[in-house]
């Protein structure tokens, strides 16, 4: 059985193939036993039980400190997973059709309420080229104005008209802006009263 992904019994097999490559878990074991014996053997002579004693107490303070990392390791992610979740819902949540472009129109993260201004399913949404929603004229401006824009810059603005899937045409403004650092554009799509 395969230990989980993260588990410390996983790290420690990770690292101890790092140590020794060649060597398969059972004879990884040996080793570990023949180390704990040399130890032992060292902490048996009087002349040298000092020093034994003493790597033995390094290496359980090394031991106790990679524990308490991978506990930190696993807080931190259980904090960043529900950061996201927290922030996708929020996402979701938005009362406007929202969704992340590349400078090809590809559509990367949207929202429900930007799946239904397509007419589709938002995980059927993703991946697919914007510019199938778009007239020609409207999709060739939208790929200037984005390829134009300059992270943090103020919000653009382009009239447009999306031609969903189910045939309805929604009429409204497309508002873009990319994040500094960002590869993608933000857009957020104000459906006309």
């Amino acid at each position: 059985m395969t230990p989980a992904a993260g588990s410390p019994s996983e790290l420690r097999l990770r690292a101890a193939q790092r140590l020794r490559p060649a060597h398969s878990p059972e004879q990884a074991a040996a080793i570990a036993v023949d180390a704990l014996a040399a130890l032992h053997a060292l902490a048996s002579s009087p002349t040298q039980a000092k020093d034994a004693l003493a790597l033995l107490h390094e290496l359980q303070v090394h031991q106790v400190e990679l524990e308490l990392q991978a506990e930190a390791l696993r807080d931190s992610r259980l904090d960043l997973e529900s950061a996201l979740q927290a922030s996708g819902e929020r996402f979701d949540g938005l009362p406007i059709a929202c969704f992340t472009l590349d400078e090809q129109l590809v559509v990367h993260d949207l929202n429900r309420r930007a799946a239904d201004a397509l007419g589709m399913d938002p995980g059927l949404a993703q991946g697919l080229l914007l510019d199938g929603f778009l007239s020609a004229p409207q999709a060739q401006a939208l790929r200037a104005l984005i390829a134009r824009m300059q992270p943090g810059e103020p919000v653009r603005e382009l009239p447009l008209q999306l031609l969903a899937r189910d045939h309805s045409v929604r009429q409204g403004s497309l508002r873009l802006s990319r994040a500094a650092h960002a590869p993608l554009v933000l857009g957020c799509f104000w459906e006309a009263a």
